[in-house]
């Protein structure tokens, strides 16, 4: 005797149920956290920049989630969890900063001479910086912020009594619209002799992609290929950043080491002709920002996969 498929729930607009926000927050919470603290766990076993990067990504993860909960819970319940994640974050900063510009000064080491001293100047800083976080890292404690998750898995738990699923994903999809309006906002003050206005609007980018990724199984049209584009547009950005911090190396490497002003010109010269050519190219594509997110529309053409 064959058994009956179960019918499937409609709404209106799709022929599928509302999307349980909620419901997936709650189970997707302690599985980060659990990630999370796995992966700062191998780090402070063993340092390498492979296990730093897989830290810093879990905690993205989980803030996002965490960014996400601010349209359920009040906003200063969450603020120590979101400023220990941002703290652990801010931990591997200069090192990574350090690593990037190592990495690019190797590029030009055979264009300009001066490139070998000021490597060898990175590479000290690298060294000492790897020391000081690792011992920043290995003090990191993760008790407090396991028992904080756990009381936001309850509270969506029960949370998930009282809001219907077609209102709890509009509530998550109202939050993300307003970030992604106050990227919009931010992108359109960005000028091109000013890169902490670039910097910021960012931030704000990150905000709104980690908040999109923390809902993905529930926005379909969310595709890979989205997704890259996505964390190509943050990183046309990023390179700019990078490109700013790394002309600030160089002054102060100038400075410590009274390098020749007339030596240091050349060196410095291409480094503030590449900082001119990424603005260039992150301004030419700014304006694709639109294409990431439905503005005005609740975001609900993604959610409902249409």
């Amino acid at each position: 005797m064959s058994r009956k498929r179960k019918a499937q729930p409609e709404d209106g607009a799709s022929g599928q149920a509302p999307c349980d926000v909620v419901q997936h927050l709650a189970e997707t919470l302690p599985a980060q956290c659990h990630c999370y603290k796995k992966r700062l766990k191998t780090c402070q076993r063993r340092f390498s920049e492979e296990a730093v990067h897989q830290s810093r990504t879990e905690t993205r993860r989980l803030l996002g989630t965490i960014e996400l909960l601010r349209a359920f819970i009040p906003g200063k319940r969450l603020k120590k969890t979101r400023r220990a994640l941002k703290q652990h974050l801010d931990t591997f900063d200069e090192l990574r900063d350090t690593q990037v510009q190592l990495d690019y000064m190797g590029r030009l080491k055979k264009s300009f001479p001066l490139t070998r001293k000021f490597r060898q100047w990175l590479a000290r800083r690298e060294s000492r910086l790897t020391r000081q976080t690792r011992r920043a890292v290995k003090d990191i404690r993760t008790k407090r912020l396991a028992r904080s998750i756990a009381c936001f898995e309850k509270d969506m738990k029960r949370l998930r009594r009282r809001i219907p699923p077609d209102v709890a994903l509009r509530t998550a999809l109202r939050a993300i619209d307003q970030a992604f309006a106050r990227v919009a906002s931010l992108c359109k003050r960005v000028t091109p002799n000013d890169t902490g206005s670039i910097h910021r609007t960012r931030i704000a980018f990150k905000r709104f992609r980690y908040m999109i990724e923390a809902l993905l199984p529930l926005l379909p049209v969310v595709t890979e290929e989205r997704r890259r584009a996505m964390r190509g547009y943050q990183s046309m950005m990023g390179d700019i950043q990078d490109a700013e911090i790394l002309l600030s190396a160089f002054d102060r490497f100038v400075e410590c080491e009274q390098v020749d002003g007339r030596s240091a010109r050349p060196l410095r010269a291409e480094l503030t002709r590449r900082r001119t050519w990424l603005i260039q190219v992150y301004l030419r594509a700014a304006r694709k920002l639109g294409l990431f997110w439905p503005a005005g529309k609740g975001g609900g053409s993604i959610a409902g996969g249409g």
